[in-house]
């Protein structure tokens, strides 16, 4: 909270923001704070986050701004991102924070209070509940996991359900550390390799993507439990490499310093001592920190369903990104760039048409990497809607 400048609040309604600026108005009853409405196609299973900010302004008695953006713009700002982001990080939540960052910045807030880091020492995210659902399948025969992989799969994936029990099973032939390292994958090796060229298959023919990983989980005290593994995971690659890289490019592309409560060193410290099963108990994630925040935010808030800090990116692919995904991943353009097989890329959209596959991050990550290789390597700017009309 200390800063010659106005320091203003990320709130986007869920528990980890509401926390923050609960404790933030303490100190600053003035406190100024910022959200995002996103207009248009929604995505099914997804929850509104904007009604419970309201919420919590109104709890709290402190002033929210609303920046209001359409699908569409977002799907527009595409290239911008890559080109702020400096790498081909695929993950559209990374416009939300512009935004957000431009609004406050234009309200005078040069600081910003994020409640960034409460699923990485508290747990929260669904691949923790998957974790804790493991003692009710994991101990089955090896060939009885692989058929609960395989059925789960091949169900259609545009249904948001078949989407997470596919991502529930995927991996449940793996073992061990392995098999927790395997929770953090968007898309299989195997659906990976078909789409690489012979040409870039041979030149990473030794890199392992999980190496780092499990080799940093080899260095954890022996008897640390699996949760404790994954959070240790979650808070050295996820967190530091994702979400906080993102964070950090983007507000700084408005001018906005983003400040990060949860990720002080002593509450680290603090949250690293409480047992695991005080933080995910049952399918109740975070449920330590729940409990301490039922004296200062509404109980439908804190017990609220969990949502993304992103976009409606599997209406994009159909929609909104479909002209730019036709453009950039083109035969002609991917035969030119020498990294992707077209005929196997093309089959990939298909699949996620139908709903065989759920492969809309992964075509995210095409584009972007496509991008990238056109401004940066290339030197060449990636054609606006306008110019392709």
């Amino acid at each position: 909270m200390i800063a010659d400048v106005p320091v203003g609040a990320f709130l986007s309604g869920g528990l980890d923001s509401s926390a923050v600026v609960a404790f933030a108005r303490e100190i600053n009853p003035d406190i100024r704070c910022f959200t995002i409405e996103t207009v248009g196609r929604q995505e099914a299973g997804t929850t509104d986050d904007l009604p419970y900010a309201r919420k919590v302004a109104r709890h709290l008695d402190v002033a929210l701004d609303v920046v209001r953006i359409d699908s569409g713009t977002m799907a527009e700002d595409l290239e911008r991102m890559v080109l702020q982001l400096d790498e081909p990080l695929a993950d559209p939540a990374a416009l939300n924070v512009l935004y957000i960052s431009q609004l406050a910045r234009r309200q005078g807030a040069k600081v910003l209070l994020s409640g960034s880091g409460g699923e990485d020492i508290f747990t929260g995210y669904r691949r923790h509940r998957a974790l804790i659902a493991e003692r009710w399948w994991a101990w089955s025969p090896r060939s009885v996991r692989k058929l609960l992989e395989r059925t789960s799969r091949a169900l259609d994936q545009r249904s948001s359900l078949n989407r997470r029990l596919a991502k529930l099973f995927s991996g449940a032939g793996l073992d061990g550390d392995a098999r927790l390292v395997n929770y953090f994958r968007w898309a299989r090796r195997q659906d990976l390799e078909q789409i690489y060229t012979a040409e870039f298959r041979a030149a990473i023919v030794d890199s392992v993507a999980e190496k780092p990983m499990l080799d940093f989980l080899q260095e954890l005290p022996e008897g640390t439990s699996r949760l404790e593994r994954m959070l240790a995971l979650e808070q050295r690659f996820f967190l530091t490499d994702h979400n906080r890289t993102y964070t950090d490019k983007m507000s700084m592309a408005a001018g906005v310093e983003v400040r990060v409560p949860f990720l002080d060193i002593e509450l680290m410290e603090f949250a690293a001592s409480i047992p695991a099963r005080y933080k995910q108990r049952g399918r109740e994630g975070k449920w330590v920190l729940k409990k301490a925040m039922e004296p200062f935010l509404p109980r439908d808030v804190i017990y609220r369903p969990k949502t993304g800090f992103g976009a409606p990116l599997r209406s994009w692919m159909r929609y909104e990104l479909r002209e730019l995904l036709d453009e950039l991943l083109s035969a002609e353009s991917l035969r030119r760039r020498g990294l992707f097989e077209p005929h196997a890329v093309q089959r990939m959209i298909s699949d996620n048409d139908s709903g065989n596959v759920d492969a809309s991050y992964t075509l995210l990550s095409l584009l972007c990497i496509e991008i990238w290789c056109r401004v940066f390597l290339d030197r060449a700017a990636v054609p606006s809607k306008q110019s392709r009309e």
